[in-house]
């Protein structure tokens, strides 16, 4: 399932997980992703991986940020 998502400058994405793999680009803007413990800065091109239950965040730079998110299987609140 491919989700285009888009944030306002500084969104914070509160630490969660999800029974799903999870997958991305980021198309424009820049993330500060904590995956598992492990926080890394995502500027455009770059991807990240997501296995499925790991509890993760993410916070967005100074400018809008719009990324692609790749979710294995199917979210059922995608539906």
């Amino acid at each position: 399932m491919l989700s285009l998502v888009e944030f306002e400058p500084h969104a914070v994405v509160e630490p969660h997980s999800h029974p799903h793999e999870q997958m991305g680009m980021l198309l424009e803007g820049e993330l500060t992703f904590t995956i598992g413990g492990q926080t890394r800065k995502v500027v455009p091109g770059e991807m990240w991986r997501i296995p499925g239950n790991v509890v993760h965040s993410a916070t967005a730079g100074p400018t809008k940020v719009k990324a692609l998110d790749v979710f294995c299987p199917v979210r059922d609140d995608y539906r």
